[in-house]
C-alpha cells in the first residue's frame, strides 16, 4: 500500500478533522492557519470518516471543484455520507450527479433560481422581513436571533418557491433541522438523521401526489412536468431533489444571516459604517459570505490518478475542501481575518465553483441583502447578548442560538422616502422622477443619494412609491436607486416584461433593462423609463442634475430579454411585422422603412403568404400598432402625420423592446439571421 504524503501534522495530536464538536470554538481556525503555511493539500486519518485529503488553500480548492473529470461528486459530496444513500442518490440527485445527468438535472433547477425568478420574491420577502424587524424592535426586548429571524428569511423564500403550504412550514423545518443534526455522530445520531429524511420524503411525496392533480407555480409542480432530454423525471428523483433543496435553501443561508448579526455585533464600527453608506451592501453581502462560510466542506473523489498542488492523488481518494480555510487564504485575500465590508476583489469560494456552483446562489445573495437593506434603516445598534453557540457539525459552520438586542433608529421613518406618504429626509442632490402623466416641473419627486424609490400598482397597504396605472403589472414593478455624482440604477422586478431607458437628450439612444435585471447603471442624465401595460406605454422622465463623467460598463444580459408585449410569432402579421423590421435589423444605421409593395414581394415566396394583399399588409401593420404595440395611442409629433410615421413609431417600439430581433429573420425567405 502506497504511504501517502503529506501528511496532516498540525494541531492536537488527538484531532480529528471529521469531529462535528472541533468547530464549535475559534481554534480550527488557527490550525487551518499553520496547514495552509506548512501543508494546503495533506493526507488526513479520521477515527470517524476514514483517510481523505485535507485541502485548506484557495488555489487547490478552487483546482478541485472545477476539474469535475478529475473529481467527481457521484461517489458523495460530503464526508462521513451513508454509503447505501449515496448509491441510491448517484446520478438522480444535482449534488450527487456528474457529467450529463447533472446537465439534465440542473436545468429544472436553474430557471427557478435564475436573476429573474428570484427577483419576483423581492416585494414579498422584503415586506415580510420589515415586518418582523419592526415586530422585533417594538418588542424592545433580547430575542435568539436564529429562532425569530434568521431561520425565518430563508423559509419564506425557499416555501413559496416549493409550494409548500403556511401550515406545514414550521414542522417541515424542524424535520429539516434534525435531518442535518450532527451532533451525534453515532448510530443512534444516524438513525435519527434517516428518520427524519424519511418523513421529509413521505411528506414531498404526497404534495407531489397534489401538484399532479392541481399543479400550481411553484418548483414541485414544474418538476412533475419536466422532461429533460425528453425524458420525465421519476418520482425518487423529485423527492430526493426537493431534499436537497431543503437542506441548501434553509440551513446555509440561515448561517449567514446568523454570522452577520454577530461579526456586526461584535464589530459596531462596520454595522455604523454601513448605515453611513448603504452602498457598500453589495460588497458587504460578498464579505458576509466569505466570512461565515456556512459550507463547511465539499467532498469529491479522484476519478484518476492525477496531480494537485504538487500531490500525488490517487484514483479513488477521497478529497475534502475546507472552504472557510480557502476564504482565508492569505495568497488570496489580505488581512484574510479582518471582517472588510468594502472589501475588493472578493473572488471567494462560499458557493463552490464549476459545474456544481451553488444553484440558489443568487437567491442566497437576494436574501442577504434583503435582511441588510431592511436593518440598516431601521437597526442603530446590534448588541450580541453572552455567548454565541456554535452548532456542532463538521459540514455545515453557523450557529445553533444567537441572543441579540437590537436598538431602534425611531428616527428613521419608512423604507422609501415616498412611503405612506412620508416626505423624503433631507438629502444631498440626487435624481428627480417624473410621475406617469405629470409635468416634470410640478409632479418631480426628489430621490435623494443612496436613496431608492419603488415603482408599481400597488397594493391595498402598500403603495408603491410610484404609481403607474396598470392592474396587469406587478405591485412592485421595479424600482429606481440614485448613487453619489448623478449615477443612477433601475431594477426590474417584473416576470416577463422589459422595460426600455431611452436618452431624452436625443441621438436615439435606449439601453433594454430585461425581466429580472438587479441594479443596471443608466448612461443617460435625463432619460425616460418606458413600461408596457394594458393600456398602452407608461412613462416617467428622470433627471440627474450632476450627471457623472464615467459609467460601470453593462454587462450583456445572461440571457435574451423577454418581450414586454404578447405577439403570436406563427402569426402572419407578425411576418409583417419582420419584414417591416428587416432593413433596421441588417443595418442598424439604416433609417429605411420598407414600403407596402416591397413587404409584398418579400413575403410572397412564403407558402403561406402567397395570396397575400397590399391592403391585408396595412391592415396588418395598422393591427400591431393599435392592438400589439399600442402605438397608435400616442400622439404623431408636430408636423408628421400619416402611415409613414406609424410605421417608424412601430418599428421603433419592436426593435427597443426586442419584440423582433435577428434571429427573426430565419422566418423570412432565404432569411437566416
Amino acid at each position: 500500500m502506497r504511504i501517502r504524503t503529506p501528511r496532516w501534522t498540525v494541531g492536537r495530536a488527538d484531532c480529528d478533522l471529521a469531529d462535528p464538536h472541533l468547530y464549535t470554538g475559534d481554534a480550527h481556525l488557527e490550525m487551518w492557519r499553520q496547514a495552509r503555511r506548512e501543508h494546503p493539500v495533506a493526507w488526513t486519518e479520521s477515527a470517524l470518516a476514514g483517510g481523505f485529503w485535507s485541502v485548506v488553500g484557495h488555489a487547490a480548492g478552487s483546482e478541485v471543484i472545477k476539474r469535475p473529470a478529475s473529481f467527481v461528486s457521484a461517489q458523495g459530496m460530503r464526508l462521513q455520507s451513508n454509503p447505501a444513500g449515496v448509491r441510491a442518490a448517484a446520478g438522480r440527485m444535482l449534488v450527487v450527479s456528474d457529467g450529463a445527468e447533472h446537465r439534465r438535472l440542473r436545468g429544472v433547477h436553474q430557471a427557478w433560481f435564475n436573476a429573474r425568478s428570484v427577483a419576483a420574491l423581492v416585494p414579498t420577502l422584503g415586506t415580510r422581513v420589515e415586518q418582523r424587524l419592526d415586530a422585533l424592535l417594538d418588542r424592545a426586548t433580547s430575542f435568539d436571533a436564529i429562532a425569530e429571524l434568521t431561520a425565518d428569511v430563508p423559509r419564506w423564500a425557499l416555501f413559496e418557491l416549493l409550494g409548500v403550504g403556511e401550515e406545514d412550514q414550521d414542522t417541515l423545518a424542524a424535520t429539516m433541522a434534525a435531518a442535518f443534526d450532527d451532533s451525534d455522530p453515532g448510530p443512534a445520531g444516524e438513525a435519527a438523521r434517516t428518520a427524519a429524511h424519511t418523513r421529509i420524503f413521505g411528506y414531498f411525496g404526497e404534495l407531489l401526489d397534489r401538484r399532479r392533480e392541481e399543479p400550481g407555480d411553484d418548483i414541485v409542480s414544474a418538476l412533475t412536468q419536466a422532461a429533460p432530454d425528453g425524458v420525465p423525471l421519476t418520482d425518487d428523483e423529485i423527492l430526493l431533489n426537493c431534499d436537497g433543496l431543503m437542506n441548501g435553501g434553509l440551513e446555509t443561508t440561515s448561517h449567514a444571516l446568523a454570522g452577520a448579526l454577530l461579526v456586526f455585533g461584535r464589530q459596531p464600527e462596520a454595522w455604523r459604517r454601513l448605515r453611513a453608506e448603504p452602498g457598500l451592501i453589495d460588497t458587504a453581502v460578498e464579505e458576509i459570505l466569505r466570512w461565515t462560510s456556512p459550507a463547511l466542506h465539499a467532498m469529491r473523489t479522484a476519478a484518476e490518478d492525477t496531480e494537485l498542488g504538487g500531490v500525488r492523488i490517487d484514483a479513488g481518494d477521497r478529497i475534502a475542501v475546507w472552504y472557510p480555510s480557502c476564504n482565508r487564504d492569505e495568497q488570496v485575500f489580505p488581512d484574510p481575518d479582518t471582517f472588510r465590508i468594502d472589501r475588493r476583489p472578493n473572488p471567494h469560494i462560499a458557493f463552490g465553483g464549476g459545474p456544481h456552483y451553488c444553484v440558489g446562489a443568487t437567491l442566497t445573495r437576494l436574501e442577504v441583502r434583503c435582511l441588510l437593506t431592511a436593518m440598516v434603516q431601521r437597526v442603530a445598534d446590534i448588541a450580541v447578548i453572552g455567548d454565541a453557540v456554535r452548532r456542532p457539525s463538521n459540514f455545515l459552520q453557523g450557529l445553533s442560538r444567537l441572543e441579540v438586542g437590537l436598538t431602534a433608529d425611531r428616527g428613521t421613518g419608512p423604507r422609501h422616502p415616498l412611503a405612506n406618504g412620508a416626505a423624503p429626509k433631507a438629502a444631498p442632490p440626487g435624481l428627480r422622477v417624473a410621475l406617469p402623466g405629470t409635468d416634470p416641473a410640478a409632479g418631480a419627486i426628489a430621490v435623494g443619494t443612496d436613496q431608492e424609490v419603488t415603482f408599481g400598482r400597488g397594493v391595498t397597504g402598500a403603495p408603491a412609491d410610484i404609481p403607474v396605472d396598470d392592474p396587469t403589472g406587478e405591485p412592485i414593478a421595479g424600482r429606481i436607486r440614485a448613487a453619489e455624482n448623478g449615477l443612477w440604477f433601475i431594477t426590474n422586478l417584473s416576470r416577463a416584461r422589459t422595460y426600455v431607458v431611452e436618452n431624452e437628450e436625443g441621438g436615439g439612444e435606449y439601453v433594454c433593462v430585461p425581466p429580472g435585471r438587479l441594479d443596471m447603471p443608466v448612461p443617460f442624465a435625463h432619460a425616460r423609463i418606458c413600461l408596457p401595460s394594458a393600456s398602452g406605454l407608461a412613462s416617467m422622465s428622470v433627471s440627474a442634475p450632476d450627471p457623472a463623467s464615467a459609467y460601470p460598463a453593462e454587462e450583456p444580459p445572461a440571457e435574451p430579454a423577454a418581450a414586454a408585449f404578447a405577439l403570436d410569432r406563427r402569426a402572419k402579421y407578425f411576418l409583417v411585422l419582420v419584414a417591416l423590421c428587416e432593413p433596421q435589423l441588417r443595418t442598424p444605421a439604416t433609417v429605411a422603412i420598407p414600403s407596402t409593395a416591397e413587404i409584398v414581394r418579400r413575403l410572397r415566396p412564403l407558402a403561406d403568404c402567397r395570396r397575400i394583399s397590399p391592403a391585408a399588409v396595412n391592415f396588418h401593420i395598422e393591427y400591431i400598432a393599435r392592438h400589439k404595440l399600442r402605438v397608435r395611442e400616442e400622439r404623431p409629433p408636430s408636423g408628421r402625420a400619416g402611415g409613414n410615421w406609424l410605421r417608424q413609431a412601430v418599428v421603433s417600439t419592436a426593435l427597443r423592446f426586442r419584440v423582433v430581433w435577428t434571429e427573426h429573420l430565419a422566418l423570412l425567405p432565404g432569411g437566416e439571421g
